[in-house]
C-alpha cells in the first residue's frame, strides 16, 4: 500500500516531535503574500525560530514566524485603493519535516493580521483579522525549506476599526488569499529506510 510523501512526513513528525534538539538557530524567510487578490514580497527581515533541523529524521523543531511591520494596497469599499501598513504575526508555534523525497510538510500555523494605520485620514484602530489558518506544505533541500499556502482565509474582523469595520473587511476578509515562502537553510531530506516497503516510492503529495 503506496502512502504520500505528505503523509510520511507528516508521520516522520509526528515520531520525532517530542525528541530533544540543539543549536537552535534563527532562519531568514523571504516570500510573497496575497491578501484579497492584492500582492506583495514579505518584508525583509522575516524569520522563523528559534527551531533546530535534524537531517537524521528530517525535522524541524518548534518555532515562529516573525516579520517587520510591512504595507499593502488593497481596495477598500468606498476609498478606493489604500495602503494598509500591518502587522502579520504568528500567534502559536509549528514544526516541519521533510519525508526522504523531499516533500515537506508544517504543522498548522496560526497567525493574526492587525492593521496599524492606513493612507485614509481616519483612524481604523483597533482592527485585527484572527484567526488565520495556514496550512503549510512544499519542499525541503540544501537550498532550502521551500512552503506554500494556495488558498487561506481571512475571517471578518470583530474589531470596530474606527467604525469603518464594514468597509475594511470588503478590501481585506475572504479566501481569495495565498502565501508562498523559503525558509533559508540546510534542509536536506533524511536517507530513505533502507526497511522501507514501498518499493515504488511515495505518491505525490
Amino acid at each position: 500500500m503506496a502512502v504520500s510523501s505528505r503523509a510520511q512526513a507528516a508521520l516522520a513528525l509526528a515520531l520525532a516531535c517530542a525528541a530533544p534538539f540543539a543549536h537552535a538557530t534563527i532562519f531568514p524567510v523571504t516570500g510573497t503574500i496575497t491578501v484579497n487578490g492584492s500582492s506583495a514580497s514579505l518584508p525583509a527581515g522575516g524569520t522563523f525560530g528559534d527551531a533546530d533541523y535534524d537531517v537524521n529524521t528530517g525535522v524541524l523543531s518548534d518555532g515562529s514566524f516573525a516579520f517587520p511591520d510591512a504595507s499593502v494596497i488593497v481596495p477598500i469599499q468606498g476609498f478606493g485603493n489604500v495602503t494598509v501598513n500591518y502587522r502579520f504575526s504568528q500567534t502559536n508555534t509549528a514544526s516541519a519535516a521533510v519525508a526522504a523525497d523531499g516533500v515537506a510538510v508544517m504543522t498548522l500555523v496560526h497567525a493574526k493580521l492587525e492593521i496599524l494605520s492606513t493612507s485614509l485620514p481616519l483612524p481604523v484602530t483597533p482592527c485585527v483579522f484572527e484567526p488565520i489558518a495556514l496550512d503549510l506544505a512544499g519542499t525541503g533541500s540544501a537550498s532550502g525549506l521551500d512552503l506554500a499556502d494556495a488558498s487561506f482565509t481571512v475571517p471578518p474582523t470583530a474589531s470596530s476599526c474606527g467604525g469603518f469595520a464594514s468597509q475594511i473587511n470588503s478590501g481585506l476578509a475572504g479566501s481569495n488569499n495565498s502565501l508562498t515562502l523559503q525558509i533559508a537553510g540546510d534542509f536536506t531530506p533524511p536517507a530513505p529506510d533502507d526497511d522501507t516497503i514501498f518499493v515504488d516510492g511515495f505518491d505525490g503529495a
